[in-house]
């Protein structure tokens, strides 16, 4: 293998939940050593969702170790000092700092960027927060739900005349995890070109509203307010998604001009719908777009899934099966990618997990299954940190490591 694009950088991942585990596991799948720093007394509530094999345990949780890939993990109580001095100690051998917890709690902790900086002069630090460091909602508490519905996409999430929508689940943690590789990535690259660190501040409701182009742009430009629209798009019709053969069966179908609208229906042997003055354009189309999907629908339920997607397909229109999990896992095309990949755990065997969704021609991503809480203190303290087993025990005695 070759070497890895970040071996040699060490990162002191102070983060919990999903955002910034999702972006250091990354990065330590490219190279990084990568340690988290966790507390048994407040342990991240991901570690309890998800059990494997229905059984919930501490290091049993399937979500954690799905995004806490390629990293170690000690334990320590930030709230004792001398905790607080050894997580001061790993950040002064260590490139980049990354967290995310409410704002001023690793000020309380006196992990701030600030304190950071004085142990290590060229450190990066990143923070990331509902809504930021500063003004004047800095201090709100945030989850992915209410990140989304101030940055306005709930707004713009659902069906015409409908009530605003969230995505589901903790979107948008997971992009957000991205976005701070990104972040941190430039700031390295930065810091090899000038020899100076510097504290990055991602505001998560900021990040969701930068990829709003189309609303923003419409209201900054013309004065309009976007509203739901469902599946569909302004400017293309059809676009959405359509019942096939089968209980709940769906496929998704876009044509993006009169020239695919036509072949669709002969695909779907409707020459009578490409011939409807309703639908003979797309600007007729986009006008008459509740009546267009109903007809569609009523032809595309008589094929099965397959057979109508390899037909369009085969004609150049855009289209795709609707996946639950267990289809997606399934697919040909997922299996062949690599992305999916296996990893041993000390407490529930071997397991696969999602790993990087791109394909590296010079060099593999590093992968090894997630930490058990603290699972690697003292290797880290005796091995890294040159404490030795006497301060070790001092130190697990006075309750800073625990």
């Amino acid at each position: 293998m070759n070497e890895l694009p970040l071996a040699g950088i060490r990162v002191a991942d102070f983060g919990w939940i999903f955002a910034v585990p999702h972006t250091t596991s990354w990065l330590g799948a490219l190279g990084a050593d990568v340690i988290r720093i966790e507390s048994p007394k407040r342990p991240d509530l991901v570690r309890f969702l998800g059990g494997t094999d229905g059984k919930i345990g501490i290091n049993r949780s399937g979500l954690f170790h799905s995004i806490n890939f390629s990293k170690r993990s000690i334990a320590l109580d930030l709230t004792n000092a001398a905790g607080a001095e050894v997580a001061r100690r790993l950040v002064g051998i260590s490139d980049i700092a990354i967290e995310n917890f409410g704002t001023g709690v690793m000020t309380r902790f006196g992990l701030d960027y600030e304190n950071l900086r004085a142990v290590k002069p060229d450190i990066i630090m990143m923070s990331g927060t509902p809504l930021g460091q500063t003004g004047p909602l800095s201090g709100a508490i945030g989850y992915g739900p209410n990140s989304l519905a101030f940055s306005g996409i709930s707004h713009l999430t659902g069906y015409p005349g409908g009530e605003p929508s969230g995505i589901g689940g903790t979107w948008p943690d997971f992009v957000v995890g991205v976005v701070m590789a990104m972040g941190v990535l430039a700031a390295l690259h930065y810091r090899d070109r000038t020899g100076q660190g510097q504290y990055l501040d991602l505001s998560i409701a900021e990040m969701v509203t930068g990829m709003l182009p189309e609303a923003m742009l419409d209201f900054f430009l013309n004065g309009r307010e976007q509203n739901p629209i469902g599946n569909r798009d302004p400017d293309i019709a059809p676009h959405g998604v359509f019942p096939v053969a089968g209980d709940d069966r769906w496929i998704a179908i876009v044509t993006v001009s009169d020239a695919e609208f036509a072949s669709l229906c002969e695909v779907l042997e409707a020459p009578r719908l490409c011939a409807d003055p309703r639908f003979q354009t797309m600007a007729a189309r986009l006008q008459n777009v509740a009546e267009l999907e109903r007809e569609l629908g009523e032809l595309t339920r008589r094929f099965e899934a397959g057979d109508l997607i390899a037909k369009l397909r085969a004609r150049g229109i855009a289209t795709g099966p609707t996946y639950n999990t267990a289809e997606l896992l399934a697919d040909p095309a997922m299996v062949e990618s690599g992305m999916n990949v296996e990893v041993d755990h000390q407490e529930v065997g071997r397991r696969v997990i999602p790993g990087l969704p791109v394909a590296f021609s010079a060099f593999r991503p590093n992968y090894f299954g997630g930490p058990a809480l603290g699972q690697h203190t003292d290797e880290v303290l005796t091995q890294v940190l040159g404490y030795s087993a006497a301060e070790v025990a001092r130190l697990r005695e006075s309750g800073a490591v625990l």
